[in-house]
């Protein structure tokens, strides 16, 4: 149980650093362009990272994470939407149009560099089991394929990679890409919108809390998939 325990703590840190580290360049941007609004008004936590949300900064944090989802790195948008479209950010259609624009250059470069299995597996949280798997659903489904993506916890970096092996015509393969890649962020996009106005208040004034328990939460989604396409995973 001490083990178990321990194994968590260590990848629910990685991950927390990871996005504290992710989110600094956005952030000090910000601060740096509203110092002294900032200085005098003196917000605490939530009211300043409600700010933030609503700035351009915010708009490119989620173009840039996007975008990089779909080559290294390893969080999904969705997380990212959960922790900011509960928060008052007045234009939350551009969470969308950002992140799609995101996704878009993100399969864009991810297709041109097409990573090798090796480079693949160097990032965090990619699998053997998931390369294997994904080759067997290109092999059998050949484009559509990619159907099996948003919810089969395979990384949508993979499937990029690994498409033009199978000699998908680019445009093809980035218009059906994009549309299945963003189809689940448009279902957890309209779900966390309809939920806005119940759990709005109650996530403004315990923000810091709900960020930990967001990582928590997810770190456990990773390490469940780490573990279905681990060393004991079986092709479909």
């Amino acid at each position: 149980m001490a083990d178990t325990i321990i194994y968590f703590l260590g990848h629910f840190v990685f991950i927390f650093v990871s996005m504290v580290l992710f989110f600094v360049p956005f952030v000090t941007i910000f601060y740096i362009r509203n110092r002294q609004q900032i200085r005098e008004k003196k917000p605490h936590f939530n009211q300043f990272m409600e700010r933030f949300f609503a700035s351009r900064e915010s708009n490119y944090l989620v173009l840039v994470w996007a975008a990089a989802e779909a080559l290294v790195w390893f969080i999904i948008p969705e997380f990212l939407l959960f922790l900011m479209i509960f928060m008052k950010v007045k234009h939350k259609i551009n969470l969308l149009k950002f992140d799609i624009i995101g996704t878009v250059i993100g399969t864009i470069i991810g297709f041109i560099w097409h990573a090798s299995n090796e480079t693949l597996l160097k990032i965090p949280y990619v699998f053997q089991g998931m390369i294997d798997q994904t080759h067997a659903w290109y092999e059998q489904f050949n484009i559509w394929g990619l159907v099996f993506q948003p919810f089969s916890g395979v990384p949508y970096k993979v499937f990029i990679s690994l498409a033009p092996e199978y000699g998908f015509a680019f445009g093809l393969f980035l218009v059906f890409a994009v549309i299945v890649r963003i189809s689940r962020y448009f279902i957890a996009y309209e779900l966390t919108k309809a939920l806005f106005p119940i759990f709005h208040r109650f996530v403004r004034k315990n923000y810091a809390w709900l960020f930990v328990v967001g990582i928590a939460v997810f770190t456990g989604f990773l390490l469940k998939v780490s573990f279905t396409y681990g060393p004991a995973f079986v092709l479909q």
